[in-house]
């Protein structure tokens, strides 16, 4: 992972928990963990990579603590102060950090029956190359579940325009210190397909959020007084914003990726 990557996210650790508590996030979270609790119910050792602060690894642990039986739940980062605070709030929960490299994960083959990772894969240094490492770790016939950022989202038209005053001061920034290295790459849903097949059974490839990234997020899903009015606009348009989702064209466009698939071995 490059410096610009790691000192970005470094300095995302200390408000990342602020950022996750606004209406489109919880949403976002709602949706990942219903698509998720199946598979958590099901597996032993887990690993969340990319686990940022922790939010997901803590919700995987509590969930298996209240299941019961014999399990492990791990996070990983590549930002070390990521795991500082994941640490730092995970409390009681059954759950280990530690920094881990997507490119090079610091597990034995065969380790878990469960790999999870939200929108971390579009900062990986080469997908292709983290799916091999992701196979590798997963037992036969484990399961990698992700959520991956699309490159064909629709509604990212929307965001350039009430984001624009951010933009433009990124853009000026860049042209004042120098072409930023931060590294994210967005993907087609054909592009995803294509990096699965021949490493992975692809059980589940289809779409989620799409109505609420047409909605102003500025300021409706920033300004705190203003959550209650984006909460409401959520509710409304849930079921329909699920639809299209799995719709095999609108789907297509949605602002992320949901991922399923068994791993070949």
């Amino acid at each position: 992972m490059n410096d610009e990557t790691l000192r970005f996210y470094d300095e995302q650790a200390k408000g990342y928990s602020e950022i996750r508590a606004r209406p489109i996030q919880i949403y976002t979270d709602r949706l990942e963990r219903e698509a998720m609790m199946p598979l958590v119910a099901e597996a032993r050792d887990i690993l969340d990579l990319g686990c940022g602060e922790g939010r997901l690894t803590r919700w995987i642990a509590a969930t298996k603590r209240q299941q019961g039986g014999a399990f492990a739940v791990h996070g990983a980062d590549f930002s070390p102060e990521m795991i500082v605070h994941a640490e730092a709030q995970n409390g009681d929960l059954p759950a280990t950090y530690g920094v881990g490299d997507a490119m090079a994960l610091p597990f034995p083959d065969n380790s878990f029956d469960l790999i999870v990772s939200c929108t971390a894969p579009n900062n990986f240094p080469s997908l292709d190359g983290a799916l091999d490492e992701i196979r590798r770790v997963l037992r036969p016939g484990g399961i990698f579940c992700a959520t991956i950022i699309n490159g064909e989202e629709t509604a990212r038209f929307a965001r350039y325009l009430y984001y624009s005053p951010y933009y433009l001061a990124q853009l000026a920034k860049r042209l004042v210190g120098g072409a930023s290295g931060y590294h994210r790459v967005l993907f087609s849903r054909d592009e995803l397909a294509s990096l699965l097949r021949g490493r992975f059974d692809v059980m589940e490839l289809t779409g989620m959020r799409v109505i609420p990234d047409f909605i102003p997020e500025f300021p409706l899903n920033i300004w705190p007084p203003l959550f209650p009015v984006m909460n409401g606009l959520v509710r409304a348009t849930e079921g329909l914003d699920r639809r299209l989702s799995r719709h095999p064209r609108a789907g297509r466009h949605a602002r992320f990726h949901l991922v399923i698939a068994r791993a070949l071995k």
